[in-house]
């Protein structure tokens, strides 16, 4: 027999359903307003995005200097890598500047005129110095300024961690490429100070 055709139940079914609504109280009410969220970037991310930039960009037209004064093809290879790695992580940060702009971000205004214009970037005179010289000589100097410039990176990457982690914030992208930063140009300056050693450059006047 179908329950629905028994007519004593249908009203008790009603009536059941009304006394539980009524123990349960009124409906919550729905939260519509939603916390702000908070600044994809904050200033110090903008500017350390501004000044890594600027940063690599000297790398870059450190790296192609490379094939033509030297004939170590270790080192040609070292310096294409090079070249390769922070170029796509210029994009990757303008990418994110791009972003930035998007979302109604000002950039920092922060000229760079000095020299060098941060930590860990070559002077004009060290960069003159290394566009004159040619062989061992250049090998030399390339490494140095490249182990310098890195630990510059190096340096800028791990005050930026800080100030992340004293927020306790992980910016979107940003902090990612931190720690890839951080990683690669460790083990790139280990191998660079090897092979100042192994090529006998370490102790050139």
């Amino acid at each position: 027999m179908r329950l629905a055709s028994n007519p004593m139940i249908v009203p008790a079914l009603a009536a059941l359903t009304a006394a539980s609504t009524l123990a349960a109280g009124p409906a919550a009410p729905i939260q519509t307003d939603a916390p702000a969220a908070a600044p994809l970037f904050n200033e110090q991310d903008l500017m350390f995005l501004h000044h890594m930039t600027v940063h690599h960009e000297q790398a870059l037209v450190m790296s192609r200097m490379v094939p033509e004064r030297t004939d170590r093809a270790e080192f040609t290879r070292f310096a294409g890598y090079v070249l390769r790695a922070q170029a796509a992580e210029i994009a990757e940060m303008q990418s994110l500047m791009a972003l930035a702009r998007a979302r109604g971000l000002a950039m920092p205004d922060h000229a760079l005129d000095g020299d060098p214009p941060m930590a860990g970037m070559l002077s004009s005179a060290r960069m003159a110095a290394l566009e004159a010289a040619d062989g061992a000589e250049f090998e030399r100097l390339w490494l140095e300024g490249m182990i310098d410039h890195h630990q510059g990176a190096i340096d800028m990457s791990q005050a930026q961690q800080r100030q992340q982690l004293a927020s306790g914030r992980r910016p979107y992208g940003l902090a990612v490429l931190v720690e890839e930063i951080l990683v690669e140009q460790r083990a790139e300056i280990t191998r660079m100070r090897q092979w100042l050693r192994e090529w006998g450059l370490a102790d050139t006047p």
